[in-house]
C-alpha cells in the first residue's frame, strides 16, 4: 500500500522513517565539522605570524640578524636634481676683430689648456692696426734720435764758440796787461791802456752775448724736438693700446717688428683650461665681434641643482650635508654640502633652486676624467636633522605590506623560529630607518632573508586555510 504523503526519489518511494534517519545522520556530521575549525583557529591565534624553518630552509634562506639598538639617524629632505656646469667657470671666446677664418685647431668636446690656439683668423683691420703701430713706433724712434743728435750738436757748437771767444778774451787781456805795465813805467801814455781795456771788456761782453744767443737757440730747438718726440710717443702708445685691446701682450707686439711676421694673422687662444662644449666656426667663414666662436667649460667642479618647494625652505641653509646619487652612476653616492640657496622663488613651480658644488673627480666603477657630466639626472638627500634614535635598523629589515610595515624577529629560545612583528617606522637616510614602536632593544632582527620568511609565512597561512 502506497502512502501518498511519502516522498519520491527517481520514481522510488522512500519511507518517512528512513528519511528522518538520514537527516539526523547528516545533522550530526555537520555539527562535528563546525567544531574542528574553531579548534584550528584557536591554535592559529597562538602562533600568528610565527615561521618555523627546518635546517635546509634555514641554510637556503641565508638568514642574518642584527641586535636592535640605538644609533645615529639623519632626517633628510629628498629632492630631484640634475648636474650643471659651474657657471662661474664658463668662458665665451669671441674674436676682438673681424676677419676670415684660416684654420681651426680645436673641435667640439676636446680638452684645451689655457693659451692653446683655437683658430687662426686673417684680418685686414688687424694688419692696418699693426702698420699704424709700427709707423708710430718708427716716428717715435726717429724723433728720439733727432733730439739726441741735436743735443749733441749744440753741445759741440757751444764748446767751439766758447773756445773761440775765450781765445779772443785771452788776447785782449794780454794786450791790456801789457799796456798797463807800460803805462805804470811811464813808457806809454794812458790812452793805449784805456783802448786795450775797452777791447777786453768788449770781448767778455761778446762771449756772454754769443753764448746767450746760442743757448736760446738751442733751448728753442730742443724744446721743439722734445714736443715732437712726446707726440710721437703718444701716437705709439695709442697704437699699442689698440693692439692690447685685441689681446696681444708686450712680447707679441714687439715681435711685430721682426722680419717675416704676418701682420694680418691673429691667433684665437683659450683663456682657461676646460672642455669645448660649443663651437660656432667653419673654415673661410667671415667672423665678427658679435658672436662667440667657442664656449669653454671648466668642468673640474660642477653644480648639482635641485628644486625645493617653498614650504621646505625654512629647513634648508648653506653648509648642510647632503648625499647625491645619479641615474648614470648606480650604486655611487657622493657626499657634498649645500653651497647656495636661491633667494628667488619661481612663480610657476613655487620652488627655489638649491646648489651643491662638487669636485669632478674620478669615481670608482667609472675611472674616467670628469665623470660628472652636465645634464645628468639624479636625486639629492639633504640632511635637515641629525639625532640619536632609540632603535635604528637597516632599511632592508623592513617588510612593507599594504599600509603597514613589519620586521621578523628571531625567537629567543628557538633558533629556527621567527616571529613577524608590526613596527612604526620613521624614515632616515643612507639605508637606515628609526623604529619608533614595535620592538625592544636587544631583539635579533632579520636583515637578510626577509623575503624568504615572508614567502614561507604566506604559504603557511594559505596551506592552513586549505587543509581544513
Amino acid at each position: 500500500m502506497n502512502d501518498s504523503n511519502s516522498p519520491r526519489v527517481a520514481g522510488t518511494v522512500i519511507p518517512t522513517f528512513v528519511l528522518s534517519a538520514v537527516l539526523l545522520a547528516v545533522s550530526g556530521c555537520d555539527s562535528r565539522t563546525n567544531e574542528e575549525p574553531q579548534q584550528a583557529r584557536a591554535h592559529d591565534a597562538s602562533h600568528e605570524g610565527k615561521v618555523h624553518l627546518d635546517d635546509a630552509q634555514l641554510e637556503a634562506a641565508g638568514i642574518e640578524t642584527v641586535a636592535a639598538g640605538p644609533g645615529a639617524i639623519e632626517e633628510t629632505l629628498h629632492l630631484v636634481a640634475r648636474v650643471a656646469s659651474n657657471e662661474n667657470a664658463i668662458v665665451h671666446v669671441t674674436p676682438r676683430i673681424e676677419g676670415i677664418v684660416q684654420a681651426i685647431h680645436k673641435g667640439l668636446g676636446e680638452h684645451v689648456k689655457a693659451g692653446e690656439p683655437l683658430a687662426d683668423i686673417w684680418s685686414v683691420e688687424l694688419g692696418n692696426r699693426i702698420s699704424s703701430y709700427l709707423k708710430a713706433r718708427a716716428t717715435a724712434l726717429a724723433a728720439e734720435e733727432t733730439l739726441a743728435k741735436s743735443e749733441d750738436l749744440y753741445r759741440k757748437r757751444l764748446e767751439t764758440v766758447t773756445t773761440v771767444l775765450d781765445g779772443e778774451i785771452a788776447v785782449a787781456r794780454k794786450i791790456c796787461q801789457r799796456e798797463q805795465k807800460l803805462q805804470e813805467k811811464g813808457i806809454a801814455t794812458i790812452r793805449p791802456y784805456l783802448a786795450a781795456d775797452q777791447a777786453l771788456q768788449k770781448a767778455v761782453l761778446a762771449k756772454d752775448r754769443e753764448l746767450t744767443t746760442l743757448a736760446a737757440e738751442r733751448d728753442t730747438r730742443l724744446l721743439e724736438l722734445d714736443v715732437a718726440l712726446r707726440q710721437a710717443r703718444i701716437e705709439e702708445t695709442a697704437a699699442k693700446e689698440r693692439l692690447f685691446v685685441l689681446g696681444f701682450d708686450e712680447q707679441q707686439i714687439e715681435a711685430f717688428a721682426s722680419a717675416g711676421h704676418q701682420h694680418g694673422r691673429i691667433v684665437l687662444r683659450a683663456p682657461q683650461d676646460g672642455v669645448v662644449l660649443a663651437r660656432h666656426i667653419t673654415l673661410n667663414e667671415h667672423v665678427d665681434t658679435k658672436e662667440a666662436l667657442f664656449v669653454i667649460h671648466d668642468l673640474s667642479t660642477v653644480w648639482v641643482l635641485a628644486s625645493a618647494y617653498e614650504k621646505d625652505l625654512t629647513r634648508l641653509h648653506p653648509g648642510q650635508k647632503c648625499y647625491v646619487r645619479l641615474d648614470a652612476l648606480p650604486g655611487t653616492q657622493i657626499v657634498g654640502e649645500v653651497s647656495i640657496l636661491d633667494y628667488q622663488v619661481s612663480a610657476t613651480t613655487r620652488s627655489a633652486s638649491v646648489r651643491i658644488e662638487l669636485a669632478n673627480e674620478p669615481i670608482a666603477g667609472w675611472p674616467v676624467e670628469l665623470p660628472l657630466r652636465p645634464g645628468m639626472f639624479g636625486e639629492v638627500e639633504i640632511v635637515v636633522d641629525s639625532r640619536t634614535g632609540r632603535i635604528v635598523l637597516p632599511e632592508v629589515a623592513i617588510v612593507h605590506e599594504g599600509q603597514g610595515s613589519f620586521v621578523f624577529v628571531r625567537e629567543k629560545r628557538e633558533e629556527r623560529a621567527f616571529r613577524r612583528k608590526p613596527v612604526e617606522v620613521r624614515r632616515g637616510a643612507r639605508g637606515l630607518v628609526e623604529i619608533v614602536d614595535g620592538i625592544d632593544p636587544g631583539e635579533a632582527v632579520v636583515v637578510e632573508g626577509t623575503f624568504t620568511l615572508k614567502s614561507l609565512a604566506r604559504s603557511e597561512e594559505l596551506g592552513e586555510g586549505h587543509s581544513h
